[in-house]
């Protein structure tokens, strides 16, 4: 299940995903963000997505065909940097 707590409030491109018809595609600049409500998956499938994770000091980049885990009950932000298609497992 992905919760659908609001981040940055005010955001203009902040798309709130929930269970029911999550984005698998996201257009350059948008944004996603989401909690886990256990561990995931994250391939993206195109494009160039930037991660960042709550309580991470480190964000992360994923090209095509690249993956990572994303931990569980934590907010995840998903950017584009680039019109990008992903798969959350």
């Amino acid at each position: 299940m992905i919760d659908t707590n609001p981040i940055g409030e005010g955001s203009p491109d902040l798309i709130r995903a929930s269970g029911v018809g999550f984005p698998q595609c996201i257009d350059k600049d948008d944004l996603i963000a989401f909690n886990l409500d256990r561990e995931r998956r994250l391939l993206c499938t195109s494009g160039l997505l930037w991660v960042t994770v709550q309580n991470d000091h480190k964000d992360y980049f994923l090209g095509r065909d690249r993956d990572m885990v994303l931990p569980e009950e934590r907010k995840v932000i998903l950017e584009a940097e680039e019109p990008s298609c992903f798969k959350l497992d």
